[in-house]
């Protein structure tokens, strides 16, 4: 534990740091914190590591200053994949734009909200008939209504490239999450 002076936090000074007055009681406190880090995950056990390493310096020294860093701690949490940078699909939500290496695609209502469903989801493999719950918001068309879509997407937008995989017997998956951005 730590014995911590509790303080009245100032604006932040020109250099971007906080500076805290001491007010008059002191106190014993416990301090949890969580850090979320956004990376490449071949650089996440060296930076966890780096933070491990960090957080024990601080307690060198200072018998008031205890730091216990916990196994849960050194266990990356959720991973999730970023886009690499210069993605070749890029989608908009919010203009309902989409491009493909600098190149705009004109796409249909239900076309760009069967991709961007797939896209923000690209790591599921989905059926065709909750494809069409979630996309269509009904169930009472034909399944052959998504194989359609798929196919128009795949012709508008690269026949070449693996963007929407098919899983025989299954259904479709966006096929690499790391070739499209999300703005």
């Amino acid at each position: 534990m730590s014995e911590l002076t509790r303080s009245r936090i100032r604006p932040p000074t020109p250099e971007g740091t906080r500076m805290a007055t001491p007010l008059t009681q002191t106190h014993t406190t416990r301090l949890s914190l969580t850090v979320h880090v956004t990376t490449e995950v071949d650089r996440m056990p060296e930076l966890t590591a780096g933070l491990v390493r960090a957080l024990h310096a601080l307690g060198d020294g200072d018998d008031r200053l205890a730091v216990t860093v916990t196994e849960e701690a050194t266990r990356p949490g959720v991973v999730v994949p970023l886009p690499r940078k210069g993605a070749p699909l890029r989608l908009d939500p919010q203009a309902r734009r989409v491009l493909w290496r600098g190149r705009e695609v004109a796409l249909t209502r239900l076309e760009f909200d069967l991709l961007l469903f797939l896209a923000t989801n690209a790591n599921r493999v989905f059926r065709r008939r909750a494809l069409m719950t979630e996309v269509w918001k009904t169930t009472y068309v034909s399944e052959r209504t998504v194989d359609v879509h798929v196919r128009r997407l795949r012709g508008k937008i690269d026949p070449n490239a693996q963007l929407i995989r098919t899983v025989r017997g299954v259904g479709y998956q966006f096929g690499d999450p790391g070739l499209v951005a999300i703005e």
